[in-house]
């Protein structure tokens, strides 16, 4: 009768004290210098291995071109040279007309946006994303006509048009796409002989 109660409570004694070692394993962590790698440790020691492993990139804006194309716009100006001679002369154009073309560029994120906006179209402005590049003075130089020959002396603005997309990337290196854009600016001036 004595060995089966002091069987009972050594049972108990034991249930009690892994009940005890399964409720509070964060003392093993506490325990330091034992020599001994506890279970909680090496758990621990596993998720800073898989977040240091995870990648981490600096969230923010991105611009993805897929196209870009260049064109000219005209200002309407034509100025005819015309030779009639059997050799080339010098003849003088002048155009006078004022013209200007003019973007305006609306855009959530527009502080990196803007940045890559000018440089890509090799524009330098100060401030605002609403700007104009203009041609406002007279414009009187001297050409070579070929022989027998008429030239229509013609001037306007360089254009380029972007085609693209906007994109976050989040801390975790996911991007999703914000959305696609098409943008037109003017990068220069030209004057052109047909």
């Amino acid at each position: 009768m004595k060995s089966s109660k002091a069987k009972q409570a050594r049972v108990a004694a034991i249930g009690t004290g892994a009940a005890a070692l399964v409720a509070v394993p964060a003392i093993a962590l506490a325990v330091s210098g034992s020599g001994h790698s506890s279970t909680a440790g090496q758990v621990a020691a596993k998720d800073k291995v898989a977040r240091a492993a995870s990648p981490h990139c600096d969230p923010g804006w991105a611009v993805k071109v897929q196209r870009k194309v260049n064109f000219r716009k005209s200002t309407g100006e034509t100025e005819k040279l015309y030779n009639g001679s059997k050799r080339s002369v010098k003849r003088t154009y002048t155009l006078s007309q004022q013209a200007s073309t003019k973007w305006n560029v609306n855009v959530e994120v527009s502080g990196s946006f803007k940045a890559w906006f000018f440089a890509e179209v090799n524009v330098k402005a100060g401030g605002g994303l609403e700007k104009s590049e203009s041609i406002t003075t007279t414009q009187s130089d001297e050409t070579t006509v070929p022989p027998k020959t008429t030239l229509r002396v013609t001037r306007g603005f360089e254009m380029r048009r972007v085609y693209g997309n906007m994109y976050y990337t989040w801390s975790n290196c996911k991007t999703g796409k914000y959305k696609s854009f098409v943008l037109t600016a003017p990068y220069g001036r030209y004057t052109a002989f047909k």
